[in-house]
């Protein structure tokens, strides 16, 4: 399959944006939050939403598809919430027949062009499409607009389990990615070890500083290490 047509949540969006002039009205007794969706934390937040839903309307639609007769929502879960505690019977909704994957797609393209994921979000979006749905991280940095390496990197930051999260924005602490980090480091006991080249050194080689790594755990890394080397043949 090729790039174009398995990425087509990039021209979903443009769809969606020139559909928005004549939407559906939908009962909201017939639309259903994505169990998958992209967004974890604040997706319950309306506070922002229904003081100006309630005073102009809703702007723009939410999207949505349609499965074994209900409606689940790609974008605009946020929306959707603000008009039931608003006590709406109904909301305009695009309808999209785009598969699933590709409203999943849709619907990370679409929240990370708003800047509403924070990286760790945005990482555990990558590892559910590496993972679940198989793609390269090659192909998921086409779908996001990002390098493979920063794809990577986001990935190693969904091993953070929720709780250490929201305990890190409870601290007052931003979500950056080097927050993020810095906290994974400290949950899996690193933080200590550099590795980086040694001058004069071949690029096949490599100079490994477990100096600053507390006893117990440099015993750890070294037996690990001894290991990998014995499994691959590699000497000193």
């Amino acid at each position: 399959m090729s790039k174009k047509t398995e990425f087509q949540a990039l021209d979903l969006i443009s769809a969606y944006s020139e559909k928005k002039k004549n939407p559906s009205h939908l009962e909201l007794n017939q639309i259903f939050p994505n169990p998958t969706q992209p967004r974890l934390i604040g997706r319950e937040d309306t506070s922002d939403l229904v003081p100006s839903m309630e005073r102009l309307g809703l702007i723009e639609p939410i999207l949505v598809r349609k499965d074994k007769g209900k409606y689940l929502i790609v974008a605009g879960e946020r929306r959707y919430r603000a008009a039931l505690k608003l006590g709406w019977k109904e909301i305009p909704a695009i309808i999209t027949d785009a598969n699933e994957d590709v409203c999943y797609e849709m619907s990370l393209a679409e929240n990370e062009k708003r800047k509403n994921l924070n990286p760790w979000e945005v990482g555990k979006a990558i590892q559910y499409l590496r993972k679940e749905k198989k793609k390269t991280a090659d192909e998921v940095s086409v779908l996001l607009g990002y390098s493979e390496r920063y794809v990577k990197q986001l990935s190693s930051i969904a091993r953070l389990d929720q709780k250490s999260v929201m305990e890190l924005i409870i601290s007052g602490k931003p979500l950056s990615v080097k927050n993020l980090e810095d906290l994974l480091k400290r949950k899996e006991n690193r933080g200590g070890e550099t590795i980086s080249p040694r001058i004069g050194m071949s690029q096949n080689k490599i100079s490994i500083n477990v100096g600053k790594l507390s006893t117990k755990v440099r015993e750890n890394f070294l037996k690990e290490l001894t290991s990998l080397k014995k499994k691959y043949g590699i000497s000193d």
